[in-house]
């Protein structure tokens, strides 16, 4: 029987509030349960030099098989404060610091031509902006009580009359009422996501440190693949905001293997608008010899993504967009359950597994 080997490298993006193999574990799902055909088994565990993969046998009859192990590149470990988990105090001036970051950023407005993500964005803004707004009233709450809480003394002439403020903020009837309806909404979420990118992008020594410790994870794991020589393909598949890490790393790939590249759900349009480094790796990975094809999955009922930009001068003949065809609930849309359908999705998980369509 003729048998070939494939190795995927999976970039995941935000584990915040979910187990670690959350991701990895609806992938294995997605491939073993939602493909009629071919059939595919999880049949154990491949271990090579520092890292464990699970393995997946496909059989396409006629004596043909592959093997495909599925390596996860975990990086949330990197990140190990998220916002919502600090202190009153930082919540509230890191929270002034990223309204003000977002929200002067150049090109925006290029982001009206995807009504998608502009929807997605909005009700993020607005999410964010009510956590923020219940971090303050709690914040003036506390200045009642502790005068120097914000790190300075207040006068008790001013820290009594904004603590008793602080308390009308938080007894509102409308902001109880709002805060009931939006229970259900993944708040804190939005807020360390808005925090995580932020970190992400910024262009100091904490930016570039973590940038830099992300980078060598997925690295690694990639050169790890490459090293063993057992795999006559090898594939990168990248979700939500690993799309941005996957590109990073791609962007500079020279090894003498070529790779594909799959993204979903990808949010390069709205990162790039923030970032120009960005905007020069996609033009790179474009440009790039060394990646064979470039897929990439996109939903309009997906809030959170869009297809990738193509930059100027950067060749289009390397990159398939696809858009996945998918319904779903408003509700869905609104609280991003639509961002994971991909994992789901037959088109998707057939291209991942380098089947025909």
């Amino acid at each position: 029987m003729a048998s070939q080997r494939e190795a995927i490298i999976f970039v995941h993006g935000f584990y915040l509030g979910r187990d670690r193999n959350h991701f990895i574990d609806c992938l294995s799902i997605g491939l073993t349960e939602v493909l009629e055909f071919p059939r595919i088994q999880e049949i154990g565990e491949e271990k090579i030099t520092g890292h464990i993969g699970k393995k997946f046998k496909l059989d396409l009859g006629k004596n043909i098989s592959r093997e495909i192990d599925v390596y996860d590149a975990y990086w949330n470990d990197l990140f190990s404060k998220p916002l919502s988990g600090s202190n009153l105090k930082t919540q509230v001036f890191r929270g002034i610091y990223i309204l003000f970051y977002w929200f002067f950023t150049k090109n925006l407005l290029a982001l009206r031509n995807s009504p998608p993500l502009l929807i997605g964005l909005g009700t993020s803004l607005v999410l964010w902006i009510f956590w923020f707004y219940g971090i303050v009233g709690l914040a003036f709450v506390a200045l009642g009580q502790e005068p120097s809480f914000l790190g300075f003394p207040i006068p008790e002439d001013w820290s009594k009359p904004i603590s008793s403020f602080g308390k009308q903020m938080t007894n509102w009837s409308v902001w109880l009422i709002v805060s009931g309806i939006f229970s259900f909404v993944p708040i804190n979420l939005i807020a360390d996501v808005a925090d995580f990118s932020t970190r992400y992008l910024e262009e100091n020594s904490e930016g570039k440190i973590l940038k830099a410790k992300i980078r060598k994870q997925v690295t690694d794991k990639l050169n790890a693949v490459l090293e063993t020589g057992l795999y006559d393909k090898v594939t990168i598949l990248a979700h939500s905001f690993g799309v941005v890490i996957a590109t990073d790393v791609l962007a500079d790939y020279q090894e003498d293997r070529r790779v594909r590249y799959i993204s979903m759900g990808g949010c390069l349009k709205f990162i790039s608008c923030k970032s120009r480094q960005l905007e020069k790796e996609i033009s790179k990975c474009l440009n790039n010899e060394k990646i064979e094809a470039w897929i990439d999955f996109y939903s309009d009922q997906d809030w959170l993504c869009t297809k990738t930009p193509i930059p100027k001068k950067s060749s289009s003949e390397r990159i398939q967009q696809r858009e996945t065809r998918t319904s779903f609930s408003l509700w869905k849309q609104l609280t991003g359950e639509s961002h994971d359908h991909y994992f789901t999705n037959e088109e998707v998980l057939k291209a991942v597994l380098n089947l025909q369509n």
